[in-house]
């Protein structure tokens, strides 16, 4: 709340970039706080500031506010998910990855058919940040999402800003050799600030791509080897729970047979003719030189 005033003086001024600095003022003093005030705040931004780089802003930091209670993510963001503006679309998206809300695989999935192509690409990195670290047997959603960066990386007439969000989507979902998770808090619940700054940064790649290198800032390991006296790995889980997803198989690579050619009907009568016209001239050729 110290920070009130500050965000009050950037969020009046005439710059756009101080404004949008305001936004991010608020998404870091509020973070996982769900405080009330911020996201009053946030929205009215969202829907009223006339620059779509601030208005995108106010709508990805409610992922930020709002990361320790996800469930409440799609709520706030699902008439904002269908705005106008496509800035605020793709501002929907990034706070429901961050958030890391589950429950909003169902808005994300049609955003990835957006006419728009950096919306596409917010759908597609928000969709890594949710199955991150799953699997079929824990969420049937994980192949069908495989699939789908696969179908945009290899389509030729894809843009390539959807192809950019498919390929950082699908390293962020086998993050860590799949054995990390996106977290923003500690294990004891606490804000985990390096985390939090680095999914801050990571953000910005809107306007330098390699500051996406930031979201390993925000990986935490999941790996837990657990062992009885005798130092023995045991666990009584079906091995489906744990598996990894099947590797990618190379395409198969088919001889292609040559076809007999096909002779038409009228082909094979002008052959026949020019044969008998050049027997006719030899011929009449042959008579002239005996006479």
């Amino acid at each position: 709340e110290t920070a009130d005033v500050l965000i009050e003086t950037l969020s009046q001024d005439k710059d756009p970039i101080l404004r949008y600095g305001g936004i991010y003022t608020v998404a870091m003093a509020y973070c996982g706080t769900g405080n009330n005030k911020a996201i009053r705040h946030l929205l009215h931004v969202a829907v009223s500031d006339v620059n779509d780089d601030v208005r995108r802003a106010a709508v990805t930091a409610l992922g930020f506010i709002l990361f320790r209670t996800p469930k409440q993510v799609p709520r706030i963001v699902q008439l904002l998910s269908e705005s106008y503006n496509p800035n605020v679309r793709y501002g929907a998206t990034l706070a429901l990855g961050i958030s890391c809300a589950g429950t909003a695989i169902e808005l994300l999935e049609p955003m990835t058919k957006d006419p728009v192509d950096y919306v596409r690409q917010g759908a597609f990195i928000s969709l890594a940040m949710i199955l991150i670290q799953q699997n079929d047997a824990t969420n049937p959603k994980v192949t069908p999402t495989r699939k789908l960066y696969e179908k945009i990386i290899n389509d030729k007439h894809e843009d390539a800003m959807a192809k950019f969000g498919a390929v950082l989507g699908q390293g962020i979902i086998d993050a860590g050799g799949r054995n990390a998770t996106i977290s923003l808090q500690s294990r004891s619940g606490h804000s985990n600030m390096p985390a939090i700054v680095g999914m801050a940064v990571f953000t910005q790649f809107w306007y330098w791509f390699p500051l996406t290198h930031f979201l390993s800032l925000a990986l935490s390991p999941t790996a837990i080897i657990g062992l009885n006296k005798e130092l023995k790995f045991i666990s009584n889980a079906k091995p489906s729970l744990f598996s990894y997803p099947a590797t990618t198989k190379p395409p198969a690579t088919s001889v292609v047979e040559k076809v007999a050619t096909a002779v038409l009907s009228t082909t094979a009568k002008a052959k026949a003719r020019a044969k008998k016209s050049e027997k006719e001239k030899g011929t009449h050729e042959g008579d002239a030189m005996d006479m």
